[in-house]
């Protein structure tokens, strides 16, 4: 339960706990989190509980079910730099009095883990707490699979320029690869999705065009991607974003690889919209008009239907 308590701490904006006595595995359990999913959240020994909360230069709040309730308290209260006391079964009576606000997150018996959790939420007005941008690996929002990617595998804008360049990418073909990646960074900023994944695929979304200029450039550069050993979420943003993406029929008639590359995650979606709107006004239309005239009915619509989801 201690554990659960500091891992809920963390995910939730807390700095740190104390406790009364280390727990070894506890903090070692703490420690490894936050190397590898990142932040920085410490794990200290205080005694002397009764000193901590005399001295503690902001205010102490006692999270119990005979509090006030934790609505009428956030309408009444703006806290400095709380202190947040969770406790066992039983909780000695000097906390309730010597803390500052005793708050109630619901009058019935549950946890400590959830109370803290609720309370931090409505502290932080409901912000987000995932993206720890030091972490080595980052488990990213999906529907309908597990995404859990390695960090370390997600090249840098300037590894992404190096190889461009490195593979000879003219002029021209950067011009709109910088257009993609300054309008993929502003759709991300309204829409959310992992920034530095988003950077990484807008910079090496074409990178396919330096072998080739036809329909399998996405597959081209999906290919070049995994042979440097990047994250195969970067991959599959560089091959899912041609035109609105392409079903496995489709690819089966244009002579790509038998599979489904339809964007599905936001990043994908994003870097597939991007891309479609770099340039400026008209530029959708036009690509949407050239699709139809190609005879790509279905891959139109898919291009119109992206941009409705980010209007």
């Amino acid at each position: 339960m201690t554990t659960h308590v500091g891992l809920t701490a963390r995910a939730f904006g807390a700095q740190g706990m104390y406790l009364t006595k280390i727990d070894s595995r506890v903090k070692k359990t703490l420690d490894d989190v936050s190397k590898r999913f990142g932040g920085s959240f410490s794990v200290e020994e205080e005694t002397d509980w009764r000193g901590l909360i005399k001295r503690w230069d902001g205010d102490v709040v006692h999270l119990t079910m005979y509090g006030k309730k934790v609505d009428d308290f956030f309408q009444d209260v703006s806290l400095k730099d709380p202190l947040i006391i969770v406790g066992a079964e039983k909780v000695p009576g000097d906390v309730y009095k010597m803390s500052d606000h005793n708050v109630a997150v619901g009058n019935q018996p549950h946890s400590e883990v959830a109370a803290l959790a609720v309370f931090l939420d409505r502290l932080n007005e409901r912000e987000s707490y995932d993206d720890f941008m030091d972490s080595k690996i980052s488990v990213l929002p999906s529907n309908g699979r597990k995404r859990v990617m390695d960090r370390g595998n997600i090249p840098s804008l300037h590894v992404c320029y190096k190889l461009c360049m490195d593979r000879g990418m003219d002029q021209d073909l950067m011009k709109h690869t910088i257009q993609v990646l300054e309008n993929a960074v502003k759709i991300q900023t309204r829409f959310g999705a992992d920034l530095q994944l988003i950077m990484a695929g807008a910079m090496l979304h074409d990178i396919g065009r330096t072998e080739t200029h036809g329909v399998d450039h996405g597959v081209v550069g999906a290919d070049i991607v995994r042979e440097h050993g990047w994250d195969e979420e970067l991959a599959k943003i560089v091959e899912r974003h041609v035109g609105g993406g392409i079903s496995k029929e489709e690819a089966v008639q244009q002579g790509l690889p038998k599979k489904d590359m339809m964007p599905t995650s936001l990043e994908e979606k994003i870097i597939c919209h991007a891309d479609n709107t770099a340039g400026g006004d008209g530029r959708l239309e036009e690509l949407i008009d050239r699709t139809i005239s190609a005879g790509h009915i279905k891959s139109a619509k898919r291009m119109k239907d992206l941009a409705e989801f980010f209007r």
